[in-house]
C-alpha cells in the first residue's frame, strides 16, 4: 500500500477535521538534535544507532516490548498508537516534551526518518487498515512494501543516450521530503523494460555543510512520456547542486517532488457541531436543550460558555439548559473556551398560552358631554390568560381623558380616539371613537311629525324638542321653502295656501347647522288622511266628513277595496283629526271631558320626550333649593276606572266628576300628564307651586287646569297637573293667557 497516496483521507479520520501546520508536518528538531521526550540523541550518528533499534525489533504485532508502531505496547498496532504519535507530535510542534519514554519514541518513529511526526501516525493507520482487511505482512514488510510500489520505471522506446548536467535547484525547508542520509535501491523495484536498464548516478553537493553524497530513488515517482531522455532531481533542505549522468535510457521522465501538507492542532477546537439550532418553547414548561459536539473528534477540551441575547425572553444555565420566561424571540449562543473564535447560535422561540392574543369591547363609540363620562368594559382572550392587566390612552387630553380603570371624562367639545392596550402583549389594543359635546349647545331636533297633508287654509303644527334637554338656547326659526303653497309662523303654525308642495324648516337660533324639515303637501278642497288601513275581501265604505263653522257635508263613497278610521275637520282655523278613536287638533292630542281615549289606545308608558322634559324641570329646580317630583304618570284605563269609581263611591258621581276623569278622559292615558308631589291643596302656595307656575311652559309644560279656569276645563284648579306640550305650544298658551280649551276653540262637558 502506498502510505502519501492516502496521507491527506487518512489524517482525515485520525484527526476528525481540520488540517496541522506546515511545520508541524515535520517536527523537526533544532540544532540537529531529535528528541524522544525524557531522552535526548545529541549527534546523528547516534541517531543512527539509536534507529538501528528497528532491525532487531520483532516482525509480528506481538514482538518484543514496544515493537516497531506498538506504542502503548498492547501487542497491536492499531488506532490507538497513532493517536499517541499525535498526542505526542502536538506537544513537540508546541516546543514542549513528547511525553514519550526512549522505548516508546524508538517505536514511534515508524518510517525511520528521526521525527516522530504525523506521517509516522498516517503509517500505523494505513497498517492498521491493512490488517483490519485480513492483511498478514509485518509492518516492517508492509512498509517495504509501500516503498517499493513507489518506485516504477517505464520504457517504450529506441535506445537514446542523452547526457544532462549542472541543474542547479532550490528548494525551501517546507518542501523537504526526503533527507540525504537515506538510501533507497532502484533494483528492488519491479522494472518493465523493452530496451534496456537505466542505472543513474548522482553527485549532490551540500553548500552548507559540504558534504558529498550519492543516492539513488525517491519515495514519490511521477511517470511523463517524453522524448528519449531520462532526467531525476533530487531536493535537499537546502540549496543543492546536482549533477546528473544518464546513460542508455528509454523514452521515460521521473520527476521527484516534496509533498507539501498544511494541517491544524488536532486538539484545537475548530467547530461546533449541535444537535437542533432551532427551537420553540412554552412558558411553564420544564425548557429544552441542544446537544453540543465540539470538533474535531480529537480535542480534549470540551469546556463551553452560553448566553442568551434577550434574557426577559430566556435564560440559559451552564449546562445550555434553556428555560423559557416570557413570549418572543432571542438567540442563545454556545462558545468554545479553547477557541473563543468558535462559536454557535439557536434560535429560540418561546409561546405563552396563557398570553393575551385578543381582546373585545362593549362599545367602541361613545358620545358624552362636557363634564360628563362613560366607560366601556374590556374583556381579554382567551379566557385562560393569566396577565389581563391593561393601560388607557387618549389621542387628545384637551377633548377628553382616560383614567386607569377606562372611565372616559369629556373636556372640550370636539373628537378624540381613546385606545386600551394588554399589558401583558402590547400587540394587542382596541379603540373607541369618542364624541364629546356641549350639552349647552343644541346639537338635534327631533318632531312629532315629518309630514304634513293640508287642506287649502287648513292648519296643523309639529311639536319640536330640542335635544340635549340641557340646552341653554332653545329658540327655534321656521321657514317655508315655498310660501305661496304652505306658510308657517314664528311658533311653528302651518298653513295651506295654494295646492302643491313645499318643505318646512324649524332650525336651531343657537346653531343653524342643526334643523329639521317637514314635508308639507297642500291640497284644494277636503283632504284625508290615512292612519289606518284594513282590507277587506266585501264592498266597504269610506266616509270623509268636512265641518266648517256654518255647514257640515256629508260624502258617502262606496269602494271595494279599503277603509280609513281617520275624520278631518277643518273648525273656524283649527284643524280637527280623530285618528283610531282618538282626537287631535292643529296636531295636539286632546282628552277632556268632552274628547275621549279609545279603551285599547297605544300609550303604556310615559312619552320619552315628556318625561325627559321634566327630569330637566326637576333638575333645574333643585338648583334653586327646590323639590319636584312625579308623584302620579302613566295610567291605563282600567286604573283610570278603578280610581274614578272609588271617588264615585265616596264622594258621588256629581262631587267626582269635578277632580276626577271618567275612564277614557283622563291625559294620564296619553303618557302626556305628570301630577307632582302631594297631590292637594297642601301644594297650594308652596315655592314648588309658584315657581312652577311660571317656569312649566319652559320646559314644554302647561298647568292644564289653571285657576279661574274652572267652568271652561271641567275640573277644579289644580295647579299639581301639568300637561306636555312642547316648548314652543306650552309657551305659546301660557303668553296667552288662555286654557287649551280656549287656546283651541273646544269646550269640556260629558256628552
Amino acid at each position: 500500500m502506498n502510505v502519501k497516496r492516502f496521507l491527506v483521507s487518512v489524517l482525515s479520520f485520525a484527526l476528525c477535521t481540520g488540517q496541522l501546520s506546515s511545520f508541524a508536518a515535520n517536527a523537526e528538531y533544532p540544532n540537529n538534535v531529535t528528541s524522544y521526550g525524557t531522552a535526548a540523541i545529541a549527534d546523528t550518528a547516534e541517531v543512527t544507532a539509536q534507529a538501528n533499534i528497528h532491525s532487531v525489533k520483532g516482525t509480528s504485532q506481538e514482538a518484543a516490548i514496544n515493537a516497531l508502531g506498538d506504542i502503548n505496547n498492547d501487542k497491536f498496532i492499531d488506532a490507538n498508537d497513532a493517536s499517541l504519535i499525535l498526542k505526542a507530535y502536538a506537544k513537540i510542534s508546541n516546543n514542549m516534551s513528547s511525553g514519550l519514554t526512549f522505548e516508546q519514541a524508538n517505536a514511534a518513529d515508524v518510517n525511520t526518518d528521526h521525527h516522530i511526526d504525523s506521517i509516522d501516525a498516517s503509517c500505523i493507520l494505513s497498517y492498521y487498515s491493512y490488517v483490519s482487511t485480513n492483511g498478514t505482512l509485518s509492518l516492517e514488510n508492509f512498509l517495504k512494501a509501500d516503498k517499493l510500489s513507489a518506485t516504477t520505471t517505464t520504457t517504450t522506446a529506441a535506445p537514446v543516450t542523452t547526457t544532462t548536467t549542472a541543474v542547479s535547484t532550490t528548494v525551501s525547508k517546507t518542501t523537504t521530503a526526503v533527507s540525504t542520509s537515506k538510501t533507497s535501491s532502484t533494483s528492488k523495484a519491479t522494472t518493465t523494460s523493452t530496451a534496456s536498464s537505466t542505472t543513474t548516478t548522482k553527485a549532490v553537493t551540500t553548500t552548507s555543510t559540504a558534504v558529498s553524497t550519492t543516492t539513488t530513488a525517491a519515495p514519490v515517482v511521477s511517470i511523463v512520456s517524453a522524448p528519449p531522455t531520462s532526467t531525476t532531481t533530487v531536493t535537499s533542505s537546502s540549496t543543492t547542486t546536482t549533477a546528473v549522468t544518464t546513460t542508455a535510457v528509454p523514452t521515460s521522465t521521473t520527476i521527484l517532488t516534496a509533498a507539501t501538507t498544511s494541517y491544524q492542532d488536532p486538539y484545537k477546537v475548530q467547530g461546533i457541531k449541535l444537535s437542533k439550532t432551532e427551537m420553540t418553547l412554552t412558558v411553564g414548561d420544564g425548557g429544552g436543550i441542544s446537544y453540543v459536539t465540539m470538533l474535531p473528534l480529537t480535542v480534549t477540551d470540551y469546556r463551553d460558555i452560553w448566553s442568551c441575547s434577550d434574557e426577559r425572553v430566556a435564560i440559559v444555565d451552564n449546562e445550555g439548559w434553556i428555560f423559557p420566561l416570557a413570549e418572543g424571540n432571542c438567540i442563545v449562543t454556545v462558545q468554545s473556551i479553547n477557541n473563543p473564535a468558535v462559536k454557535a447560535e439557536i434560535k429560540v422561540t418561546v409561546k405563552d398560552p396563557n398570553k393575551v392574543t385578543s381582546m373585545k369591547l362593549s362599545k367602541y363609540n361613545m358620545s358624552i358631554p362636557i363634564g360628563g363620562g362613560d366607560i366601556a368594559y374590556v374583556t381579554m382572550l382567551p379566557s385562560n390568560a393569566t396577565n389581563k392587566k391593561e393601560t388607557w390612552k387618549s389621542s387628545d387630553t384637551s377633548i377628553a381623558t382616560v383614567d386607569p380603570s377606562g372611565w372616559v371624562s369629556g373636556v372640550s367639545e370636539g373628537t378624540c380616539t381613546i385606545t386600551v392596550t394588554s399589558k401583558s402583549n402590547p400587540d394587542v389594543k382596541a379603540t373607541i371613537n369618542v364624541i364629546v359635546t356641549n350639552p349647552k349647545k343644541v346639537r338635534e331636533i327631533k318632531l312629532s311629525k315629518y309630514e304634513m297633508d293640508l287642506a287649502v287654509g287648513g292648519k296643523d303644527i309639529a311639536y319640536v324638542t330640542m335635544l340635549p334637554l340641557t340646552a341653554e338656547n332653545t329658540e327655534e326659526v321656521w321657514t317655508s321653502s315655498n310660501p305661496a303653497i304652505a306658510s308657517v309662523d314664528e311658533y311653528g303654525n302651518i298653513k295651506g295656501i295654494a295646492p302643491g308642495k313645499c318643505v318646512i324648516s324649524v332650525i336651531s337660533k343657537a346653531n343653524p347647522n342643526i334643523k329639521a324639515d317637514i314635508s308639507v303637501t297642500v291640497h284644494s278642497g277636503s283632504v284625508v288622511t290615512s292612519s289606518s288601513t284594513t282590507t277587506s275581501s266585501t264592498t266597504t265604505t269610506t266616509t270623509t266628513t268636512t265641518l266648517t263653522s256654518t255647514t257640515t257635508t256629508s260624502t258617502t263613497t262606496t269602494t271595494s277595496t279599503t277603509s280609513t278610521a281617520t275624520t278631518t275637520v277643518t273648525q273656524s282655523e283649527h284643524l280637527v283629526q280623530t285618528i283610531n278613536g282618538a282626537t287631535y287638533i292643529d296636531g295636539i292630542l286632546v282628552v277632556n271631558k268632552t274628547y275621549s281615549l279609545p279603551e285599547n289606545f297605544s300609550a303604556t308608558a310615559l312619552n320619552p320626550l315628556a318625561l325627559g322634559s321634566f327630569n330637566k324641570l326637576a333638575e333645574d329646580a333643585a338648583k334653586l333649593g327646590l323639590k319636584i317630583q312625579c308623584s302620579s304618570g302613566f295610567r291605563s284605563y282600567a286604573t283610570q276606572k278603578a280610581i274614578y269609581n272609588n271617588y264615585v263611591a265616596s264622594d258621588g258621581q256629581a262631587a267626582a266628576d269635578t277632580y276626577s276623569a271618567r275612564p277614557g278622559h283622563s291625559e294620564h292615558q296619553t303618557g302626556l300628564a305628570i301630577d307632582v308631589n302631594s297631590i292637594s291643596n297642601d301644594f297650594l302656595g308652596t315655592p314648588e307651586c309658584e315657581w312652577l307656575a311660571k317656569n312649566a311652559h319652559k320646559y314644554g309644560f302647561i298647568i292644564r287646569y289653571p285657576k279661574g279656569k274652572e267652568a271652561i276645563t271641567g275640573y277644579r284648579y289644580e295647579p299639581w297637573h301639568i300637561r306636555y306640550l312642547g316648548v314652543d305650544t306650552a309657551t305659546a298658551v301660557y303668553n296667552s293667557g288662555l286654557c287649551l280649551e280656549e287656546y283651541l276653540d273646544i269646550d269640556s262637558y260629558y256628552r
